[in-house]
C-alpha cells in the first residue's frame, strides 16, 4: 500500500515539475517518510520514474489491448484501439504526456529501459496484428508496429496543441494511416517475402 501511495505522489510530482524537476526530498517531505523508505522501494530517482512509467503505461496499455481484444476483424480492431487511445488523451492529457512525451535528452541506462517498455507496448500490438495476419512476414509486422505506435504518439501530441479537432476527426485520421499499413499485411500469401507486401 504505501509503496502505491508513493507511486500516485511521485506520478503528480513527475508531471507538474517533469523528470529534470523531480526530486526525491520533494516526494519525502510529500509523503511523511524518509530518504532510505523511498530507496529500499526503488532504488533511486530513476527507478523511481521508471516505475511510474510502468504502472501508467500498463494501465493504458490494457485498456488499448482490451478495447482491440476481441474485435472481428483488424479494421475494427484498428478502430477501437485507436478510439481507446485517444479518449485516453482526452481525459487525462498530462498523465499521457508522461509516458510519450518524456525527456528527449535522457541516454544511458534508463534511456535503454524506458526503450524496452516501449518495444513492450510494441509486441503488444504485433500480436493483435499476427492474429489477423498469421502469414504476414514477423520482421515487417514489427516495422509496421513501430510506425503505427509512432504514428498515434506524434498525432497525440499535435492533437494536445489543437484540442478542438474532435475527437472523432483524430481517430479517422490515425485509421487512415494505420488501416493502410496493417491491411496490406494482412493482404501477404504464405509465401510473401517483407518486401513484397502488396499495397492496397
Amino acid at each position: 500500500m504505501r509503496e502505491q501511495q508513493l507511486l500516485e505522489l511521485a506520478e503528480r510530482l513527475f508531471i507538474e515539475g517533469g523528470y529534470g524537476g523531480f526530486s526525491v526530498e520533494d516526494l519525502c517531505r510529500e509523503a511523511g517518510v524518509s530518504r532510505p523508505i523511498v530507496y529500499d522501494h526503488f532504488g533511486s530517482r530513476d527507478g523511481l520514474y521508471l516505475a511510474c512509467l510502468r504502472r501508467v503505461r500498463e494501465e493504458f496499455e490494457n485498456t488499448l489491448i482490451d478495447a482491440a481484444r476481441d474485435a472481428p476483424d483488424l479494421e475494427t480492431a484498428i478502430r477501437q484501439g485507436a478510439d481507446a487511445f485517444f479518449t485516453i488523451i482526452e481525459r487525462d492529457p498530462r498523465r499521457w504526456s508522461l509516458v510519450y512525451g518524456g525527456p528527449s535528452e535522457l541516454v544511458g541506462s534508463l534511456a535503454d529501459q524506458i526503450y524496452e517498455l516501449r518495444t513492450q507496448t510494441i509486441d503488444r500490438i504485433s500480436a493483435i496484428t499476427i492474429r489477423f495476419a498469421p502469414h504476414a512476414d514477423r520482421e515487417a509486422v514489427t516495422a509496421h508496429a513501430h510506425a503505427v505506435s509512432g504514428a498515434g504518439e506524434q498525432i497525440g501530441r499535435w492533437w494536445l496543441h489543437n484540442p478542438e479537432i474532435p475527437r472523432e476527426r483524430i481517430v479517422d485520421h490515425f485509421c487512415t494511416f494505420a488501416r493502410r499499413t496493417f491491411l496490406q499485411l494482412a493482404a501477404a500469401g504464405p509465401t510473401a517475402a517483407a518486401g513484397s507486401v502488396p499495397v492496397l
